[in-house]
């Protein structure tokens, strides 16, 4: 059997490429890319980018699945799933998936729609405004508490020259909120919602699907994050699954016919001690490493589920079991360095307890994502990239002493 694995740069689909690679599939993925590093991928294509020429990757898929006879195709970024989700009819003459229908997938991408959902179901959200463009933000300025969080409705926006990033951005006060709509083309032209910051580690719910029946269930709570603010997790740890957060799950995916995996992210309110939705992803994510490692092995539990099998589920998963990503929890050191406080609450640890944090997460119990073993190329091939983008980042710093962008290309969420 052989499966197509995109996104082959993010660290799930080394994951993925991982898991079923140990289990005897054929993994194909694109050349180049961090997965492509690994002994498990056999195989390696060329492909035009998802992001930038969406037309022709589609136009490339369907071709190639139909060729090449593919088996199974993975997605594994917003894009791409978009993509296999709004062609799954035209895709399943040829090959098998396990993505949602394309309509849910589109419910619980625009996080406007979903967090209406969740509040009609009971599911605490943050307080929130939607934003339509830069003429709709002056009717919500006498309502807004700060510091507040502002993000796109999507992740990802679909125009005319491709997928832009939606990130998330913090402001203290009522003339930092005005000015980063005056200054941003995308909070100016697409929708946007303004919410109230959570603060409280992240707690990330996930789950995998069978045509609306949740099957299986993780948890893991966030230690570090990139960027510290709030971002992908760099360090993190398996927790005991809260009944609730599962109830969560169910009432919001089994009514849209849910399939495939999930991810409900939380924030953990220090104040309330309550999880607070702040949203889904329909896709892998990022730390995905620590479910296979915790016993949940997601890639081939949606590998089965693809093929039409019945899942392997398992009965239980190791608690306490750590995985850190050592190259981003090092961009969150060197974020802390830099930056300081800045986005952080007031119970922020200092640089110093920062750096000794960092020094600790060292310990033999904690579980490397990247270096394995049996497959140490992926290790030595984001190394090799890494140091390469921070000889760049730290050149263009000198060149420009006075640039905010710092180490900016090492500090893009990678996932």
């Amino acid at each position: 059997m052989n499966v197509l694995v995109t996104d082959g740069d993010q660290r799930p689909a080394l994951a993925i490429t991982r898991s079923l690679g140990r289990r005897g599939v054929s993994v194909w993925v694109r050349t180049g890319s961090l997965a492509s590093s690994s002994k498990y991928a056999v195989r390696h294509i060329d492909y035009p980018s998802p992001c930038t020429d969406p037309s022709g990757f589609e136009r490339f898929l369907l071709k190639f699945v139909a060729r090449e006879r593919v088996d199974v195709v993975m997605p594994v970024t917003d894009v791409t799933t978009q993509i296999v989700a709004r062609n799954a009819e035209a895709l399943a003459r040829h090959t098998a998936t396990a993505v949602p229908p394309f309509e849910a997938f589109e419910a619980v991408t625009d996080k406007w729609r979903l967090l209406q959902r969740a509040s009609a179901c009971g599911i605490p959200i943050p307080t929130t405004h939607f934003v339509d463009g830069k003429g709709g933000l002056s009717a919500h300025l006498p309502h807004v508490m700060y510091p507040a969080v502002v993000k796109p409705t999507r992740s990802r926006i679909l125009t005319d020259a491709g997928w832009l990033n939606g990130s998330t951005q913090y402001v203290a006060n009522e003339a930092e909120l005005v000015r980063l709509y005056r200054d941003s083309e995308v909070l100016g032209c697409w929708p946007s919602l303004i919410q109230e910051r959570i603060v409280g580690p992240g707690v990330g719910v996930f789950v995998l699907c069978d045509r609306g029946r949740v099957v299986a269930t993780f948890s893991h709570r966030r230690l570090r994050e990139k960027p510290p603010s709030g971002g992908v997790s760099v360090l993190c740890e398996s927790v005991a699954f809260d009944p609730a957060l599962q109830d969560h799950a169910k009432r919001l995916l089994e009514p849209i016919g849910w399939h495939g995996v999930a991810m409900l992210e939380y924030k953990l309110d220090q104040q309330t001690r309550q999880a607070v939705l702040m949203e889904v992803n329909g896709r892998f994510w990022g730390s995905l490493q620590l479910a296979i490692d915790a016993g949940v092995d997601f890639p081939y539990l949606c590998y089965q589920l693809a093929r039409g099998q019945a899942p392997d589920l398992p009965v239980a998963y190791d608690v306490g079991v750590k995985s850190r990503w050592l190259l981003g929890d090092l961009d969150h050191l060197l974020i802390r360095v830099l930056r300081g406080r800045r986005d952080l609450p007031a119970t922020a640890p200092s640089t110093w307890g920062a750096f000794m944090n960092f020094v600790r997460a060292a310990a033999p119990a904690v579980r490397g994502e990247m270096l394995r073993r049996d497959d140490p190329g992926p290790a030595g091939h984001e190394l090799w990239r890494y140091t390469k983008d921070l000889s760049l980042s730290a050149a263009q710093r000198l060149r420009h002493p006075l640039t905010r962008s710092g180490f900016g290309p090492l500090f893009r969420a990678k996932r």
